[in-house]
């Protein structure tokens, strides 16, 4: 059954238009206009997400999330606001909103946070059946049983109960570390706190800092309301700072000193914050190098790495590519309303043998347009991409495998994808950074280290 959106919007068209994005992509969608339409659909169905307008004809939203809520307390609230004070989205967020987006917004970041809140609203269900079962908790959406795989599941299990102690996950990109940072805090006895993620890469560092750490009213130009910032908002709970190694050097000793004493200050602050937060940190970068060049403090690394997680690449554990490939077929089969979709046998040894540069990533996109091309039909041969049928990175069952010497590194495997990634998009990095995983400012840092001058960075790219 696909999962249940209800989006109550006063804005005839972008009711509709967010309606028939979402309805797209595979969910069943109820459209209201008013607060008590919206009531009157909650009291039928239940939805495993609301996106909720804060200024509605006759009501007020923040009183809705509460009455939604009552209706159906697992289901998540989130906030699309045109009024972007910092003070009313904050008091969603007590009252209870799983996050909130402001109005105008992008449609892909809308999607995006639709899917993570549904994944949230599937955890915390299952979370609450295991429970009700008497059921110990595996970590969620952790799919494998290589030897790999089971030790790092092992160390995840136990440091997820060890309190307050932070955690810095390592792996190459698409391996799954927000994943696995979600499951220490589901597993963890915060699970009832707030889960909150920020990426130290995807903004400026004036702005990440007043995201982290708040500011007071008059801080800075624009700084016209106080602002709680995201430590503050994770109290009780855990705070993933993804792409931690592209914290700037200016914020490391700030970040430092919030890990160790627990508490901060907002910007333009003076009044010590006192927190109770569990940090999770998270990386494709060698944090090591990036201490022997000064580019990463060795204070701070130490800290974080008290509980430390290296994620196997998925070449690594190849033992889990079907077993993945079958799970991310159910998930895209039932979002496109697709009864028992199946990988034909010809697939599954070029499943198994290719060299999965991108990790589970790539692996779940290759089997979502893969289903895309075979609708109700097996997946076979020809649905896959260039790539995995004879192309770069992969390896025959049976064939004579050249000498390590002559192998195709896996820095040149990475260009390859990236070049063909970008030349895919027509250059648009903004579309090849939501297909390779990563940000924008990783990709021009990429582009920049291999040379793409074929891909100049241009305002609409």
């Amino acid at each position: 059954m696909a999962d249940r959106i209800l989006i109550v919007e006063d804005d005839d068209t972008l009711r509709l238009t967010v309606g028939e994005l979402l309805t797209r992509r595979g969910f069943e969608v109820d459209l209201a206009g008013t607060a008590a339409a919206a009531l009157a659909l909650a009291t039928v169905h239940r939805y495993q997400v609301a996106l909720l307008d804060l200024r509605l004809p006759d009501g007020d939203g923040l009183e809705m999330i509460g009455r939604l809520q009552q209706l159906d307390d697992n289901g998540l609230v989130v906030i699309m606001t045109a009024f972007p004070e910092v003070r009313t989205a904050v008091a969603a967020l007590k009252a209870g909103a799983y996050d909130y987006i402001n109005k105008p917004f992008d449609l892909d970041d809308l999607l995006e946070l639709v899917h993570r809140a549904v994944e949230t609203q599937h955890m915390r269900r299952e979370l609450a059946w295991r429970r009700a079962q008497g059921q110990s908790c595996e970590p969620e959406g952790l799919i494998g049983s290589s030897p790999a795989f089971r030790r790092m599941v092992d160390i995840v299990q136990r440091i997820a109960s060890a309190g307050r102690v932070p955690v810095l996950i390592r792996g190459e990109s698409g391996t799954g570390k927000e994943r696995v940072a979600r499951s220490i805090h589901c597993l963890s006895p915060r699970t009832e706190g707030p889960w909150i993620a920020i990426n130290c890469a995807a903004l400026p560092e004036n702005l990440l800092e007043a995201e982290m750490f708040g500011h007071e009213k008059g801080a800075f130009t624009d700084a016209k309301q106080a602002k709680q910032g995201l430590l503050e908002l994770a109290d009780g709970g855990t705070l993933f700072l993804d792409e931690i190694g592209d914290l700037s050097l200016t914020l490391q000793p700030k970040l430092l000193r919030a890990l160790e004493a627990q508490t901060f200050r907002r910007l333009g602050g003076n009044r010590e914050i006192q927190v109770d937060v569990r940090f999770v940190a998270a990386t494709n970068r060698d944090l090591e190098a990036m201490v022997r060049a000064g580019t990463f403090r060795e204070d701070l690394y130490y800290r974080l790495n008290v509980g430390s997680i290296d994620l196997p690449p998925l070449r690594e554990r190849r033992e889990d590519v079907l077993p993945l490939a079958r799970h991310f077929l159910v998930d895209a089969g039932r979002l496109m309303g697709l009864h028992q979709p199946s990988i034909d046998p010809s697939v599954e040894p070029l499943l198994e043998d290719y060299a999965w540069p991108g990790n589970i990533r790539e692996l779940r996109n290759v089997i979502e347009r893969a289903l895309i091309l075979a609708g109700n039909d097996p997946i076979q041969v020809p649905h896959l991409p260039k790539e995995l049928t004879g192309g770069i990175g992969t390896v025959r069952a049976g064939v004579n495998v050249p000498s390590v010497g002559a192998m195709i590194s896996l820095e040149d495997v990475e260009r390859e994808h990236i070049r063909r990634v970008l030349e895919s998009c027509k250059g648009n990095k903004t579309h090849a950074a939501k297909i390779l995983g990563i940000t924008r400012l990783t990709l021009r840092h990429k582009i920049t280290e291999y040379g793409f001058d074929e891909f100049p960075d241009r305002a609409d790219a």
